[in-house]
Formats: C-alpha cells, sequence, structure tokens
C-alpha cells in the first residue's frame, strides 16, 4: 500500500503553461520594449521544452539551456541588440513570482494529506520553485519539495530518487508512488528506481496509472486501496 505520493510541480499541481506565458509577456515587455501575443509564447514554450528534453537526456547543462533558449527565441522572432542572459535573469524572477494552480489542487492536497505523505518531486531552480510553491494554496499539506537543481540531478536520473529516500528514511519501493504529467521525465524516473507511476494526462503513457488531472487522485487510490 502507497505511503508517499512523490508529485511533479509543474502541469499536474500548477497550471505553467498559464504561469510561463504571464512571466514571459512581462519579461520580453520590461526587457525589450516589444508587445507578445499567443503565437510568440506558443513558440517560446515549444523552444524551451525542446531544451528541458535535451536537458532531461544530458545533452546540455542549464546554463546552455537559460542562454539557448532566449537566444533562440529572440532570433525567432526578430529581436536584437539584447544582452540574452539579463532578459532571461529577468523572466526568471517574473516566474518566481507568478503562481497559477490548477483549481483542485488544494482540494486533492488536502484530502491526499491525511493518508498520505505528499513531496514535490521537480526539475528546475531552486529559488523560482521555492518561492512558487509559497504562492499556492496547498503548501501546507507538502512535506518537502525535492528540486533538481539542489540535488545536482535531474528526472528521470535514478540519482534523483537518493535524496527522497533518505529523507523519508524507507527503502520499499513499494510505498511509494511518482505522479506526474511528463511520460519523459516522471513517468521513466518512476520506471527507472522501479516505483509505481501514475501519469496526468491522456492514455498511452506506459504508467500504472492514468488521470486527466490531479482532482481524480484521491478516487483513484481510494480504488487501489479497495482491491489491496
Amino acid at each position: 500500500m502507497y505511503r508517499y505520493l512523490l508529485i511533479d510541480f509543474d502541469n499536474t499541481l500548477m497550471d505553467f503553461t498559464k504561469t510561463e506565458q504571464l512571466a514571459l509577456i512581462k519579461a520580453v515587455k520590461d526587457c525589450c520594449g516589444r508587445e507578445i501575443g499567443s503565437e510568440e509564447t506558443v513558440l517560446y514554450h515549444s523552444i524551451n521544452d525542446s531544451y528541458w528534453k535535451r536537458l532531461e537526456r544530458r545533452e546540455v547543462n542549464r546554463d546552455q539551456l537559460k542562454f539557448g533558449r532566449f537566444s533562440d527565441f529572440t532570433k525567432a522572432i526578430g529581436i536584437t541588440g539584447i544582452d540574452v542572459n539579463v532578459l532571461n535573469k529577468y523572466y526568471m524572477d517574473c516566474l518566481s513570482k507568478t503562481s497559477v494552480e490548477y483549481p483542485d489542487s488544494l482540494p486533492a492536497c488536502r484530502e491526499l494529506a491525511e493518508r498520505y505523505e505528499l513531496y514535490i518531486i521537480t526539475n528546475g531552480t531552486t529559488y523560482i520553485q521555492k518561492e512558487r510553491l509559497e504562492g499556492t494554496t496547498f503548501k501546507e499539506y507538502i512535506r518537502k519539495m525535492f528540486i533538481s537543481d539542489e540535488i545536482g540531478a535531474d528526472k528521470p536520473a535514478p540519482a534523483f530518487f537518493e535524496p527522497v529516500v533518505k529523507e523519508i528514511g524507507d527503502t520499499d519501493l513499494s510505498h511509494y508512488l511518482v505522479v506526474g504529467d511528463s511520460v519523459s521525465s516522471d513517468i521513466l524516473f518512476g520506471k527507472k528506481v522501479g516505483i509505481d507511476t501514475c501519469f496526468v494526462g491522456q492514455e498511452g503513457s506506459g504508467a500504472d496509472y492514468t488521470i486527466a488531472r490531479i482532482g481524480e487522485l484521491p478516487e483513484l487510490l481510494r480504488r487501489i486501496e479497495g482491491k489491496m
């Protein structure tokens, strides 16, 4: 029976698409004097996502990711004569101050915390993720946030799991469940370390369980418990 839920942060508990959009619009306007719309934010999301996938595969490091995503983006939309590193830093500061959570994250965490220990596992920058968690309504139900930036390893690397087990103090892998929206990060991570997984999204992820949104997790776990 599960005791510990290792829940991804962005696009699982938090609406990162909206968060990213708001932070990007402000950063480009303040740093470049340019108003951007949905087409540009979708383009940035695609570029940024490709760099994070490359980071997961260890094809780039974090500094290359931060510079590369904005170098590619500004070139693509015709912005010149700006310091890409300054734009990236300002964007990250905007991101840290923007917390857009899904409506069912609070009720789900409140209910789940009655029966399980809740931990967040996230690939991200320490100060950004910690500040964003502070801005949520569900932070009191989270025992700890594990951040790749602090750990020195990104999901899906098995090394990410080492400080989690050390903190919790339970080596029985059957007690853990990974919950997340990324097949290449969250689900693959669970498979690599040998623990069960729950995918938040559409079917076909290869996970042990699938739900459409985080609000469905309490009911899923009640059904699972009923079979045990």
